[in-house]
């Protein structure tokens, strides 16, 4: 996904497309912090700067197995995998004046619905966001999670069960007893 991502988008500033790692920290953090707050740091592979005043707030982030996006702060966050498109298409808005949108077609499940991308700043960038979002839609690539591990990361497991707690989702009894039975299986294991 990164060397197709490569491929279609530009490092192209002046569109507000940013392609790592030249992505300014600051536009980062902004995305990161506002819209796109389920993503990590080193899963961004290129951002779309969707504002007029450059501080990242509203736009894409683009990561290896899916995209979020937010127009402005008046709609809700979208997160897309790119597995689940079924359809794009970059349309001309406001008949000639010159703003463009990117229309998506996403599937999930037994839902199909219609999510659209704003580029009224930059509009030169939404052929090039069209371009690769299409290609990546009928791309080869396998969204497939990895092979189920031969063990157990105990130590991960531990820690996702001890923040459970601590956010209130698990119960004492249910942790102590999920506790018990993965010790049990680090001592198979070892």
């Amino acid at each position: 996904m990164e060397a197709l991502l490569r491929d279609r988008l530009p490092h192209a500033p002046q569109m507000g497309l940013f392609v790592a790692p030249n992505i300014p920290a600051g536009k980062l953090d902004s995305a990161l912090s506002d819209y796109a707050t389920d993503v990590q740091r080193d899963e961004v592979l290129a951002l779309y700067d969707a504002t007029l005043s450059g501080t990242g707030g509203d736009g894409a982030v683009f990561a290896a197995d899916r995209f979020v996006f937010q127009n402005n702060n008046l709609q809700a966050t979208q997160t897309v995998r790119y597995a689940d498109l079924v359809g794009v298409e970059a349309q001309s808005r406001w008949l000639g004046l010159g703003g463009k949108v990117v229309a998506l077609t996403v599937n999930r499940g037994r839902a199909t619905f219609e999510v659209t991308m704003d580029f009224s700043g930059a509009p030169k960038a939404a052929s090039y966001v069209a371009a690769f979002l299409d290609t990546a839609m009928v791309a080869d690539i396998d969204f497939k999670p990895v092979a189920e591990p031969d063990t157990t990361d105990v130590a991960a497991v531990r820690e996702a069960l001890q923040r459970l707690r601590a956010e209130r989702k698990v119960t004492e009894g249910d942790y102590r007893r999920l506790m018990e039975a993965l010790e049990a299986e680090s001592s198979t294991q070892g």
